[in-house]
């Protein structure tokens, strides 16, 4: 084979290898069921804490009478347990996840459970 015809193969190899990461779906939805977010300071808490996970969080949708928010966020940069994380640094057991003791002991009684 030509040095052309090798050199050719290597670039529509390249190619191929470029083209399909352009197709790989590269975000995640995760639901987050927060017993405690009764209230709209509750929820504005768990946004205080999805915004510190920065623009790798794409999209949020609370719905506080089901006390769950779904959030889009991008894979590549941010896994599952880091937005779980996230919420429980705030104070709130999310899903399997417990709440930090010490950031839960400091929220409103309305936020922790105690109402």
């Amino acid at each position: 084979m030509s040095k052309f015809g090798m050199a050719g193969c290597g670039a529509l190899l390249l190619l191929g290898v470029v083209a399909s990461g352009c197709f790989r779906n590269t975000t995640s939805m995760i639901e987050l069921k927060i017993p405690a977010m009764k209230t709209q300071a509750c929820e504005q808490l768990v946004r205080t804490g999805l915004d510190q996970l920065g623009d790798a969080v794409l999209n949020k949708d609370f719905d506080l009478e089901s006390q769950t928010v779904w959030v889009t966020y991008d894979n590549v940069r941010l896994g599952r347990r880091n937005v779980e994380v996230a919420i429980s640094n705030m104070g709130f057991a999310v899903n399997d996840w417990p709440a930090d003791k010490q950031a839960h002991a400091k929220l409103a009684p309305e936020c922790r459970g105690d109402e």
